[in-house]
């Protein structure tokens, strides 16, 4: 039983054929068919000549014997005359003889050739032969006349020349049919030829069809693919990653670029997956980089950029910006009475409630353990203080419930549009602190409206024109601690106090103007003085000798915090580069938990690519934590007096400082003890493997020339205590 052919099995099979096979299926193909056509064509031509040859020998003797006869009756005619006319003139002998016997010899031929003829059928064949017997029996009369009687003999033979006349009739007439055959067979040869002929060309044309069609077949099992795999990888291109990718499972040169396609696919699929979840996790980061952890509202890294930006809006945009300090009031007793989760209570439901107030557009961020921050930029012709404060204010005044108690808590607001502020960012800050301040003057939830000129600000004016001539003036001055190396007792360097040498007041310490400077934003102002005095008393040290002593100063948070700040700062080393790598910045370590902590530790990274070392002052007093030390870019700790000054009285006190030794040392920083005052504290920490140490015990701070001085006396001091 004959199987039929399974195409898709044949396909199959085809598709797996390699590409080269392919490519040379085609021309071996055309090759295999110009073959074939060239032995068909050779075959077309030996069958025609081997028919012409075949109707050649089968029709040249009939057409031979049939212009035979006439030709030879005519001799035959010709001899009898002759022999006619030698009888009437007596010739006789060999000669008659010879004739007779022709004359016999053309009429057996004559036999031979209508036998032939009839043999072959052709038509009047018994026409002849009747004609030629009367003929032959007329010849044989007269031959026998003319021997015996010449004059009776050319009678007969006269006489015979009607039966001559019909035999030789009948002669050219079989010729005639068989001339007439071998034109009807020589057309057949020429049909059969022609239709040999025509099925050759019908045999090309097929067979070269054919060769087109496997030809064009070849070449779309080539081409197709390669289209549809481009068309898989520009889908790809463009994102698609659904797109099937085509030939995974076939076996040849398709199949292995399928399958490498395919595997890119799975590459991008994973790459598309790990990018959406690197999206979402990198959200997850933005948010928490941006939001208050407790109560979900936008946090300090947040609210700084979000001033920055609006601040940066061309005018009036940037100077209709309107801040709000709001600080709560009562919220200390509320924690002290009913627990931290009371307080955190609180702040969140306040926090809800103070978004629920904002606008779209508005920022409502906590910026501090119980101030929150909001930022409403807003028209200049919109801007009512009374009405935005008392909106905010009405989200403090409801109870907020807690395990069946109402909490209550209030505020004081400090507002604050850019316009009426002169000066900075800072500046700005510092207005709305004070405003804020000024509200908490009052009872019960209040605000104030900061304006330039009001009379509640006017002692915060005066201080801030008696501090702002002070620093321009020079009265702020800086003073010298020495620090020193414990085993040798030699001065390493020193750090920078600032004084200020008040005209009335004489020399103050910084207790007693710093919290001015703050309240009053001249942070930035007044530790840029303290550094240009810093940076440019190295040459005094430089010049008696001691090119390698080291200057540290108190960094305050306000400069560190500013781009500006930070940038005057970067300007002011770089213009004295050669003593970076001997200049230490102090930072106090509350600057961990500050409201501008990220931009404070950016900024310090900035500074130390400058080459200068970066310290944490007063380490150990609770605000950091080790996940800061880490992030944190620092060449020293200096460890808080208050540890050093319970050394030999409190046993805990010192595996804290053991414990804040190791973790200096750890971290590969040096460290400094502040605040030694006794040889007992002295020994405890060098045997703990503490190299330096600042206190009363080798000096107070000094001004520079008795600072120097110490420096001539080779740097030895003299240990009190």
């Amino acid at each position: 039983m004959k199987m039929p052919l399974d195409k898709s099995r044949f396909r199959i099979w085809l598709s797996n054929w390699s590409i080269v096979a392919r490519v040379l299926a085609a021309p071996v193909i055309m090759l295999v068919t110009l073959a074939l056509l060239s032995f068909v064509g050779w075959q077309t031509l030996k069958t025609q000549r081997t028919m012409v040859a075949a109707s050649y020998e089968e029709l040249q003797p009939i057409l031979t014997h049939a212009n035979n006869v006439p030709q030879e009756l005519s001799r035959i005619e010709a001899h009898l005359y002759k022999l006619s006319a030698w009888g009437q003139i007596g010739v006789q002998g060999s000669e008659l003889e010879t004739t007779i016997r022709t004359i016999n010899q053309s009429l057996d031929t004559v036999k031979r050739d209508i036998d032939a003829l009839e043999a072959a059928r052709l038509d009047g064949v018994d026409d002849l032969r009747s004609a030629y017997l009367d003929y032959r029996k007329n010849t044989n009369n007269a031959m026998q006349l003319i021997l015996r009687n010449a004059t009776l003999g050319a009678v007969a033979t006269r006489g015979g020349h009607a039966v001559y006349t019909q035999a030789s009739e009948a002669a050219r007439r079989i010729s005639d049919v068989a001339r007439a055959r071998v034109k009807q067979r020589t057309a057949v040869t020429i049909d059969a030829a022609e239709r040999l002929a025509r099925d050759f060309i019908s045999a090309s044309a097929i067979a070269g069809l054919l060769a087109i069609v496997i030809s064009l077949a070849a070449a779309r099992t080539i081409v197709n693919p390669i289209r549809e795999l481009v068309h898989a990888i520009r889908a790809l291109l463009a994102g698609d990653l659904s797109v099937k990718v085509p030939f995974v499972d076939r076996t040849d040169e398709f199949g292995r670029i399928g399958q490498s396609v395919k595997a890119l696919q799975d590459v991008l699929i994973e790459n598309r997956a790990a990018a959406d979840q690197h999206e979402v996790k990198q959200a997850e980061l933005e948010y928490i980089a941006t939001h208050d952890a407790l109560t979900g509202v936008a946090n300090r890294k947040a609210f700084d950029t979000f001033m920055n930006a609006a601040l940066a809006e061309p005018e009036p945009a940037a100077g209709a910006l309107v801040y709000i300090l709001l600080d709560l009031d009562g919220f200390k007793p509320v924690n002290d009475t009913y627990g931290h989760d009371a307080g955190d209570a609180v702040l969140k439901r306040l926090a809800k409630r103070l978004e629920s107030r904002a606008r779209p557009g508005d920022l409502v961020a906590r910026i501090g353990g119980d101030e929150f921050g909001i930022l409403l930029p807003m028209r200049q012709d919109r801007y009512d203080p009374e009405a935005i404060a008392n909106r905010f204010l009405d989200a403090v005044r409801e109870p907020v419930p807690f395990n069946g108690q109402d909490l209550h808590v209030g505020a004081s607001i400090g507002i604050v549009r850019r316009s009426d502020v002169d000066g900075d960012t800072a500046a700005f800050i510092a207005a709305a602190d004070q405003a804020m301040y000024v509200a908490k003057q009052e009872t019960g939830p209040s605000f104030y409206a900061y304006k330039p000129n009001s009379l509640a600000l006017v002692t915060d004016l005066a201080e801030r024109q008696e501090l702002e001539a002070a620093i321009n003036s020079g009265a702020f001055v800086v003073y010298y601690q020495p620090k020193v190396d414990l085993r040798s007792g030699s001065i390493s360097g020193f750090e920078g106090l600032a004084r200020w040498i008040h005209p009335v007041r004489g020399v103050l310490t910084p207790a007693t103007f710093l919290s001015q400077i703050g309240r009053l934003g001249l942070q930035r102002a007044f530790s840029e003085a303290i550094a240009r005095q810093v940076i440019a008393d190295f040459a005094a040290f430089d010049a008696v000798g001691r090119p390698d002593i080291c200057l540290s100063f108190n960094l305050e948070d306000g400069l560190l915090a500013t781009a500006n700040g930070v940038a005057a700062l970067e300007e002011l080393i770089r213009t004295h580069r050669s003593v970076a790598s001997r200049l230490t910045l102090e930072i106090t370590e509350g600057v961990f938990v500050s409201r501008a902590s990220a931009a404070i530790q950016a900024h310090a990274v900035r500074l130390a690519a400058l080459g200068v070392r970066i310290s944490v002052d007063d380490f150990g007093t609770g605000y950091g934590t080790l996940r800061h030390l880490r992030a944190f870019p620092f060449h020293e700790i200096k460890i808080d007096r208050e540890f050093i000054s319970a050394i030999g009285a409190d046993r805990s006190t010192e595996v804290i400082v053991d414990g804040l030794i190791s973790i200096g040392t750890g971290l590969g920083a040096e460290v400094v003890a502040e605040g030694i005052e006794t040889e007992t504290q002295e020994r405890y920490l060098i045997q703990r493997g503490c190299r330096f140490g600042q206190g009363y015990r080798y000096g107070t701070a000094l001004p520079l020339e008795d600072a120097l001085d110490l420096v001539r006396r080779n740097g030895a001091v003299s240990r009190t205590g």
